[in-house]
């Protein structure tokens, strides 16, 4: 008997034996796996969903916690305070700059390997052979110090500034102490960051350019995940910061005695004589004074998160340290320390800020004349520093004023004040800069006694009696 494959060769069956009969498997048991396997899949079902949503619920918190989509002013604060400290410290040291990191000052080459912990630890002031390259070198990391604290082009300068603060850290180390650390760390932190993005030159560039297209135009303020990590990063240095600097005090019995404060005092490095003579007449003064900095050190690095106790303890730290650089004179750290301090400042603290100054000061409106082109580029520059949005501005040429005539502003520019009045000129720039934070710049020159008057009038009325000229040669 012969059989035929599905799709092969056909076979035989052996003679004298009947062939077997195929039968299919049992169809009980696949409907027995069949029916597990379904009840497996219900029961791993809610596991699943359970892992998958404790996982997007520790992603969302992770989000929240680091790439919060915040604007970059917090950062800018800390930018401006760290460039300025930076700049006012080694501008100070440049008379003794052979003295302190020169080959031939305090501490030599060789000597200053002795300090060298590790071969990453340079400094570029080891490479240099010629004064010349000292005194360039600190040219340049001075002059882009005050272009990181203005904001002008802070995308490559704030790296300078980097390598020259652990260059001159690396160089001599015997001078260095904890606020070299805390701002080369701040700077560190501030180079990954978006900074440079408000309250800045670079800012104004952008406005700017903007503004000469139309005056009226605007730019939203920049916000960034990353500028909220960034944030987060100079926030946790500060606690940790606190945090350790609280676990050491726990460590001397002095701070438990409530006897510290006055030991410090009484030493000659810190000896302050009408300070310690307060002391001694009133000593329960030293017990809370010491207790305070304990508690204050201790409490900053947990409940300085919470929304509801967060003013308290940012305004308990800069407290502190308003009193040690005050009364200990460490000025230099305590002023890196409150600047570090800002970074815990909400964006909506300052925009609340900001609404609660524009609303003090009131509306202005500025009337200029849009064919002038002289007057259009100055508008845009001028209002490229009106960060808050203070200042209206209005051609006369196509929508004509109800206060001012069409006849007087051919002649001059005016700001209309809150009150109605009208100033033309000199005195139309001079009330606005003085009301509007982003022109404060401008005071001196503007409120100079007995000479801002003298000869800015004349200025003012030269420019406009030029313009048409001007605007030739700005074309």
């Amino acid at each position: 008997m012969t059989f035929s494959a599905i799709d092969g060769p056909s076979f035989a069956a052996p003679s004298g034996r009947s062939p077997e009969p195929i039968s299919p498997k049992p169809t009980t048991l696949d409907a027995s796996e069949r029916e597990r396997s379904t009840q497996s899949g219900i029961a791993r079902l809610p596991f699943t969903r359970f892992v998958l949503a404790t996982l997007a619920a520790i992603e969302r918190t992770w989000s929240s916690i680091w790439f919060q989509d915040v604007p970059t002013t917090p950062l800018e604060i800390v930018r401006i305070g760290i460039g300025a400290a930076v700049l006012f410290h080694f501008t100070m040291a440049t008379p003794f700059l052979f003295d302190l990191w020169g080959d031939t000052g305090w501490v030599p080459p060789n000597f200053a390997h002795v300090y060298i912990q590790a071969p990453w630890m340079q400094s570029v002031f080891f490479y240099f052979t010629d004064p010349w390259q000292w005194i360039a070198f600190h040219g340049l990391f001075l002059f882009c110090c005050a272009a990181f604290t203005v904001g002008w082009r802070t995308s490559w300068v704030k790296w300078i500034v980097l390598l020259g603060q652990i260059s001159y850290d690396h160089r001599n180390l015997t001078i260095v102490y904890g606020a070299d650390s805390i701002i080369a760390c701040l700077l560190f932190i501030l180079c990954l960051a978006p900074a440079g993005r408000a309250i800045s030159l670079d800012r104004v560039r952008a406005v700017r350019a903007a503004k000469r297209k139309n005056l009226t135009a605007t730019l939203p303020p920049y916000t960034s995940p990353w500028a909220g990590a960034c944030t987060r990063l100079i926030q946790l240095q500060m606690a940790i910061l606190f945090f350790y600097s609280a676990t050491d005090k726990l460590r001397v019995d002095e701070w438990w005695g409530g006897d510290a404060i006055w030991l410090a005092t009484s030493t000659y490095e810190f000896y302050h004589p009408v300070l310690l003579h307060l002391l001694a007449q009133h000593y329960w003064m030293v017990n809370i004074a010491t207790y305070a900095t304990l508690l204050i050190e201790l409490a900053f690095p947990f409940l300085i998160w919470q929304r509801a106790t967060r003013p308290y303890l940012l305004c308990g730290a800069v407290f502190l340290h308003l009193l040690f650089g005050i009364l200990l004179r460490l000025i230099y750290f305590s002023f890196a320390m409150i600047v570090g301090h800002m970074s815990f400042l909400y964006p909506d603290w300052l925009s609340r800020l900001g609404a609660w100054w524009k609303h003090k000061i009131g509306g202005m409106e500025m009337i200029y004349d849009g064919d002038c082109g002289f007057c259009v580029r100055s508008m845009a520059w001028f209002l490229a520093f009106d960060g808050l949005a203070q200042i209206r501005v209005r051609n006369f040429r196509t929508d004509p004023s109800p206060i001012v005539s069409n006849a007087s502003l051919q002649s001059a520019l005016f700001t209309v004040l809150p009150d109605g009045r009208a100033l033309p000129g000199f005195e139309a720039y001079r009330y606005v800069v003085i009301r509007v934070p982003g022109l404060w710049w401008l005071v001196p020159l503007f409120y100079i006694p007995g000479v801002s008057r003298l000869f800015g009038h004349s200025i003012y009325n030269w420019v406009a009696a030029n313009r048409s000229r001007l605007s030739a040669i700005g074309k």
